[in-house]
């Protein structure tokens, strides 16, 4: 199993910074493995989603949406398996952003998990960095970079 964790001061409120992140069809913008995102449908504060990471590996999110507080992603078939959280938490005026990745690998080994929790860990860097941005005001546009998705 490959944990990670980031933290980062947004200098926006709260309810900015939650215009950002619970726009969840921007997702493939923050998360660049994310190269396409089809809503299959909505209950309430939940939904299913079918995403492609890389070319051609298709899976299955659940989000559940917690207003102004989190969202959590429960990847439920596919290449990863787990949970992701993003969390905001009020600072006064600031916000901070926490982004909880709990995520396996079915069929991959040890040495291939590691190589994967250390592409993960930059995928979480950079998606707090582009939350960031845009919540401040800020576009950036970094090129996606080559991605090697385990089929």
């Amino acid at each position: 199993m490959v944990k990670i964790k980031v933290r980062l001061r947004i200098g926006v409120t709260r309810e900015r910074a939650w215009e950002i992140v619970s726009n969840i069809n921007d997702d493939s913008y923050f998360w660049r493995g994310i190269t396409s995102i089809r809503n299959l449908s909505r209950n309430g504060n939940a939904v299913t989603r079918e995403v492609i990471l890389g070319r051609d590996n298709v899976c299955i999110q659940v989000l559940t949406i917690h207003p102004m507080e989190r969202i959590q992603v429960h990847w439920v078939s596919g290449v990863i398996s787990g949970t992701r959280d993003i969390l905001l938490f009020p600072l006064g005026q600031t916000t901070l952003l926490e982004i909880q990745m709990s995520y396996e690998f079915p069929g991959i080994g040890r040495h291939d998990s590691k190589r994967l929790a250390e592409l993960f860990q930059a995928e979480a860097e950079l998606a707090a960095d582009l939350i960031k941005r845009r919540s401040e005001g800020f576009e950036c546009d970094i090129p996606m970079a080559e991605r090697l998705w385990v089929n």
